[in-house]
């Protein structure tokens, strides 16, 4: 494997960060926007719901592009196309305005997952591939963490609309840091990637494909567990819990602790166990996790910190879930990496609205929505994951 500067996984880390903090940051606003536009909570979360299926549908397109022209530019375009959407929302003077440039950011924030799934497989090879995917789940950690944290005090400070000045800044930075120093990875630009009928035949190829889609799956389901939290606990912590806003993030950045964990193991024992084994410990931990909350709920026990040491466990499975499992549906893909890049981005953020559009659909101001959600998503993927067995798959040669 040729070495690697250690500037390019930092500045597709970089891009991810800003991408993650889209969610994150405002998530200490939610409940607070029924206020602001005088509506209801099912409104409100239509901004997380919506913003994540339009990241999902608008991967399928930079895929093929990337093959097309290449990963550099889709992903400098896809930045500045955010950086305008998160104005949007800043500006939203209505709760259907921040609903549409929401949508908007989501189909342009997406481009940073496409391109960096992409540009790591296609430097590395699969341990240095898991390796780094480790070390980019560890740094990309810290969104999630300080987000809630940083959103709440900008929130309390400075108001809602102050999260989305913030990001529309940072994007701006980091894409000109990609624009002056990220080179491009595409050996072969494909001229025909973007034909209607080739881009069709493509996707339903890895639709086709058990192997691919057990391990899409796999990373697909947890992440709707992830959002369905995401979504879901802001308003159960604040409203239901009695926590300050300010402070909702401290226990959201203990479940991403976990996470961290999670991926600080794979950076370490990759290469010493198999991905398939490391994917399957962490669909057992997302499993745990789920049915310690739904446990917790059935017996009216949930406190903030009890529900955080629960979701601990979800987390510190998905750290290695998600540093194992796209990396092996690579492997087992026969389709371009641009392709399986978009649909494994697709199948995490379409079924991640899926969980975050359930919660507000049945929100009733308890945890048993969420509760259910994350137990029912984990042990989908499981069972899905141990049925399929797609470790008996070949990789794929390159």
């Amino acid at each position: 494997m040729t070495r690697v500067p250690v500037l390019i996984p930092a500045l597709l880390i970089s891009a991810s960060f800003v991408s993650i903090l889209s969610t994150d940051l405002y998530t200490p606003s939610l409940p607070h926007l029924q206020g602001v536009f005088d509506t209801d909570a099912e409104r409100v979360q239509l901004t997380m719901s919506l913003n994540l299926l339009g990241f999902a549908l608008a991967q399928l397109l930079y895929g093929p592009l990337s093959d097309r022209i290449g990963r550099r530019p889709v992903l400098l375009g896809g930045m500045l196309g955010f950086a305008l959407a998160s104005l949007g929302c800043a500006f939203a003077g209505s709760i259907e305005a921040l609903i549409v440039a929401r949508v908007l950011q989501g189909m342009t924030a997406c481009a940073e997952a496409v391109i960096g799934y992409a540009v790591i497989r296609e430097i590395y090879n699969q341990a240095g591939a898991v390796r780094v995917l480790g070390a980019y789940g560890m740094a990309i950690a810290f969104a999630p963490a300080i987000g809630p944290v940083i959103g709440g005090y900008m929130h309390v400070l400075f108001g809602w609309r102050s999260n989305f000045f913030l990001l529309t800044g940072l994007i701006l930075v980091v894409a000109f840091l990609i624009w002056r120093n990220l080179p491009e990875t595409l050996r072969q630009p494909d001229p025909g990637a973007v034909n209607p009928r080739r881009i069709l035949r493509g996707y339903l190829a890895l639709l086709g494909d058990s192997a691919f889609m057990a391990y899409a799956l796999a990373a697909g389901m947890v992440v709707a567990g992830l959002f369905a939290m995401v979504t879901a606990f802001p308003f159960l912590f604040i409203e239901r819990m009695g926590v300050r806003t300010e402070h909702y993030g401290y226990y959201y950045a203990a479940i991403v602790l976990a996470y961290f964990l999670g991926s600080l193991l794979v950076n370490r024992v990759a290469g010493l166990m198999s991905s398939d084994r490391l994917l399957a410990i962490g669909l057992g931990f997302c499993a745990v996790g789920g049915l310690a909350l739904l446990l917790l709920v059935a017996g009216a026990l949930e406190t903030p910190v009890r529900v955080t040491a629960t979701q601990c466990l979800f987390a510190f499975g998905l750290g290695l879930v998600l540093a194992t499992a796209p990396i092996r549906a690579f492997d087992v893909s026969r389709v371009g990496h641009g392709y399986a890049a978009a649909l494994i981005g697709a199948a995490e953020m379409g079924l991640g609205g899926v969980g975050a559009f359930l919660v507000g659909a049945f929100h009733d101001g308890t945890a048993w929505p969420v509760a259910l959600v994350i137990a029912a998503t984990a042990f989908f993927a499981i069972g899905h994951f141990l049925v399929a067995r797609p470790w008996r798959v070949r990789a794929v040669g390159r």
